[in-house]
C-alpha cells in the first residue's frame, strides 16, 4: 500500500478514534489497557514534538490487522503479549515484550521498504504504522498494568525508566517483584469481563489485573496519589507518563532499526506519510 493513502476515507481524525472505541467496546473487556482516549494522548504526546505528522498519527493510532494501531490493539484483548498480562515475575514480563517485538517489527519493516517511483511509496506503510502503534500499546502498557510505579514509589525514584525491555531483555536487571495482573475473561460468572476469579487471583499469583491496572484515574490503583509530588499527580498520570516517555524512546528504536534495513530516507517517510520523499 503507498504511504500516501489514507485510512478509512471520508472520516476524520475524531471518526475513526471514535468508529475504533466503538468496535473495541463491543468486543474488549473494560479497563485491559490504557484507556482508549489516553493511548491516544500519550502516543500523540510522544510523538508529535518528534515531526510525526498528522497522516501517520491516524495510522498509527488506527490501522489494520494484525497490527491494528496504538488504540486499535485493544481489539485483541486475548493476546497477551499487546498488553502485557499475566505476568508473575521478571522472567514473564521479558518474555511477554521479547513476544511484541517480535511479533511487530518484522510487520514494519516489511511494510516501511521503498517502492514506487524513486522510491517515494512504502510497500506498505499503513501496514507498518499501524504495527508501531501495537508495538507501542504494549510497551505503555507495561507501565499501567506492573508494579513498576509502585516499586519506584518505594524506592523514591518515580521517574525512573526500565531497564531495556525490547528488543531483548534480561529480567536480571529488573526487580525481583516485578509482574503484571491476572486477567482471563469469564473467570468470574458474575463480572464476565472483570478477569478476576470471585475468590481473587488463582493460587501462586501475586494480585488481579482489575486491582493492579492504572489504566485511568478512576481505578482502584490509578486514583492513589503518589507521596510528595508537586505538583500532585496520581499513579495514573505517572504511568502516563512514564510511558510517554517510553514511547518517544521507541520511536528513535525503530526509526534507526528502519533506517538500518531500508535507509534514514524510508524511516523518515515511515513517520511522515505526506513526505514522500524520493529515496533513490
Amino acid at each position: 500500500m503507498s504511504a500516501s493513502r489514507r485510512p478509512w476515507l471520508g472520516l476524520s481524525v475524531a471518526g475513526v478514534i471514535t468508529a475504533v472505541t466503538a468496535l473495541v467496546g463491543a468486543l474488549a473487556p473494560p479497563a485491559q489497557a490504557f484507556q482508549i482516549q489516553n493511548h491516544e494522548r500519550i502516543t500523540r504526546d510522544a510523538l508529535t514534538p518528534l515531526g510525526v505528522d498528522q497522516a501517520a498519527l491516524t495510522q498509527i493510532l488506527v490501522g489494520p490487522p494484525p497490527g491494528a494501531g496504538a488504540v486499535g490493539s485493544d481489539a485483541f484483548f486475548d493476546d497477551q503479549f499487546r498488553h502485557i498480562d499475566n505476568a508473575n515475575n521478571p522472567v514473564d514480563i521479558c518474555n511477554a515484550t521479547v513476544e511484541a517485538w517480535n511479533f511487530f517489527t518484522p510487520l514494519i519493516l516489511s511494510g516501511a521498504k521503498p517502492t514506487g517511483p524513486g522510491g517515494s511509496d512504502l510497500v506498505d506503510g499503513f501496514a507498518a504504522r499501524a504495527a508501531f502503534g501495537g508495538l507501542a500499546h504494549a510497551l505503555q502498557d507495561f507501565y499501567s498494568h506492573s508494579n513498576w510505579v509502585e516499586d519506584n514509589i518505594a524506592i523514591g525514584e518515580p521517574d525512573r525508566m526500565p531497564p531495556p525491555l525490547m528488543p531483548t531483555c534480561d529480567p536480571e536487571t529488573l526487580p525481583p517483584g516485578l509482574h503484571t495482573g491476572f486477567f482471563e475473561p469469564g473467570a468470574n460468572r458474575d463480572d464476565p469481563l472483570g478477569g478476576c476469579p470471585p475468590g481473587g487471583p488463582p493460587p501462586g499469583v501475586i494480585e488481579c489485573h482489575s486491582t493492579l491496572n492504572k489504566d485511568d484515574w478512576s481505578t482502584p490503583r490509578g486514583g492513589v496519589m503518589v507521596p510528595g509530588s508537586n505538583p500532585p499527580i496520581n499513579y495514573f498520570e505517572l504511568a502516563a507518563q512514564l510511558a510517554t516517555k517510553a514511547t518517544t524512546d521507541l520511536y528513535w528504536q525503530v526509526h534507526d532499526l528502519v533506517a538500518a534495513d531500508s535507509g534514514t530516507c524510508a524511516a523518515d517517510n515511515l513517520f511522515q506519510a505526506d513526505r514522500r520523499q524520493a529515496c533513490w
